[in-house]
Formats: structure tokens, sequence, C-alpha cells
């Protein structure tokens, strides 16, 4: 990630987290931190619960994110923010702890705006699973699927194609919600069995090659040990290690983790949107 994108997604960050910028110039960035940003980013624990306990009014702190140090200000205090800094791993970090999951409703057209007539929005839940194939190499892929709380109906790959859409947090005036008829549960229920059966229907040829390793791996480890009956104490509980080593490092597994989520709230059908469309059977 280069310094361009860093600061790209710290100027993101402070907006999201509603932080006052005091002064943006090319090279660095003045902020007022919010009290959440302060707590996430500044690791003042002690400072935060005196203030909680004692009910004062709280301050969150003032801080300069530099990005191009080399042509800043001689006198300017800031911290260097780049790409692997500790600031910027905590930046991550918190966007991931409270942006796992988000609510957005599509943005009419200013040509829609003016209907008198309210539109319906379709509840559709969106998820991004990682996908990791694990054996003594490992390989990850995401997948981004959809579900429509109304239908049922499943689509991949979701959050990639509606991205371009235009997207609000409130609900837009003259719009209306559809009850939907899948509870979250449900709804997710149905996109973890759509990933088990799309895994299950994949080529297992890395599996069967990782397996033949595994088998070859303990084949070396039993001719490297004397044999059962000669084998002292101490070589038994070597082996043994060693053999869970070679089992936990060369037996193939799939781990699937959700990265995060969201409920949109759609006009377009799935259809309109090039999406490919499985029915509620899969």
């Amino acid at each position: 990630m280069d310094q361009q994108k860093v600061r790209s997604f710290t100027e993101r960050y402070l907006k999201s987290y509603e932080c006052h910028i005091i002064e943006s110039a090319p090279t660095y960035l003045q902020t007022q931190l919010s009290i959440e940003a302060d707590k996430d980013l500044l690791n003042r624990p002690f400072y935060w619960m005196y203030v909680e306990r004692m009910n004062l009014p709280p301050q969150p702190a003032r801080f300069c994110f530099i990005f191009d140090p080399e042509n800043c200000p001689e006198d300017l205090r800031g911290e260097y923010l780049f790409f692997g800094s500790p600031r910027f791993a905590q930046m991550l970090q918190s966007a991931q702890k409270h942006g796992r999951f988000t609510r957005l409703y599509q943005q009419p057209s200013s040509r829609e705006s003016l209907s008198r007539v309210s539109k319906a929005y379709t509840p559709w839940l969106g998820m991004n699973f990682q996908v990791s194939y694990i054996c003594d190499q490992k390989k990850d892929r995401i997948t981004y699927l959809g579900i429509n709380l109304c239908t049922g109906e499943i689509v991949e790959p979701f959050y990639p194609t509606i991205r371009s859409l235009g997207w609000t947090s409130k609900l837009p005036p003259k719009r209306h919600v559809t009850a939907p008829r899948l509870s979250f549960a449900e709804a997710v229920g149905e996109l973890e069995y759509f990933l088990q059966e799309q895994i299950e229907g994949e080529d297992p040829t890395w599996a069967v090659e990782a397996k033949k390793r595994l088998e070859m791996e303990l084949d070396t480890l039993a001719h490297y040990y004397p044999e059962q009956e000669q084998r002292t104490e101490e070589q038994e509980k070597e082996r043994v290690q060693r053999q869970r080593e070679l089992i936990w490092q060369y037996h193939p597994r799939i781990e699937v983790q959700l990265i995060n989520g969201g409920l949109f709230y759609m006009e377009q059908p799935a259809k309109q949107l090039s999406l490919k469309v499985y029915d509620a059977e899969g």
C-alpha cells in the first residue's frame, strides 16, 4: 500500500469516526480525534477510565499524521504514518472491529427524488467470506455472497457489483422497506449451506496430493526412530510430538472466516445488475 492509499484510508477513517480535520496539507494532516478514535488509537485506558468514573468532560487528543516527513515543516510535531507502522495497524484493527457490519440504502437518482410515490426497497444480506485451503501450503480466496431476504435467491459476486452504486446510511425520503421473509439466522444458514456445497463441488486434487506428502513424511519419521520395543520413553514422546506436528502441517483442511457483511436495501433486481443468480434451493 503506497502513501497515497495510506492517506486516503486515513481520511476515510477519520471521517467515519467523526474526527474534525484542523489542517490538511499535502504532506500531513492535523485532526481533533473523536472519543472513539482516541480510545482505539492512543492507548489511554487509564485516562478514559478516570474520566468516565469521575464523570468529567472528555478531552480527546489532537493528533498530527505525517505522510511525507522529508517535505514537512521542520517545527511540525507528529507521527509518520505508513503501511506497517504500529499506528496504522491500530487504525486497521479499529476499522475492522467497528466496521464488520453495515446498513446502507441505495441512493435514488435526483429525478426519482421528485416522485410523489413511495418506492419499495428490497433487503439483501451481503457477506464476504475468506476461504482458506491449508496444508503444508496455503491458498486463500474471497467469495462475495448476497441473499435476498424476501425471495431467498442467492447471488455471486455480490459486493464487487453493487459497490459502484450510490449508497447512504439513512433511509431516503419517499422510500419504504419491504418486510423480510427470512430472518438473519435463516439467511446466514442459507449462505453457509451454499458455500459448503460450493466447496464440496471443487476439485479435491490439492487435498489428495497433500495427503500423499503427509504419508511420505510419516513414513520417513517412522524409519528415523528405532523399533517400538527398542525406543526409550523420551524417544517415544519425541516421536509422538513430531507426528502431531506433521499431521497439523500437512493434513489438508479448509477454514472459512467471515470478513464482514451488511444489510443493503436495493431497488434493482439482481438480474439487472449482471449477477449470477441461484434460487433458494441452490
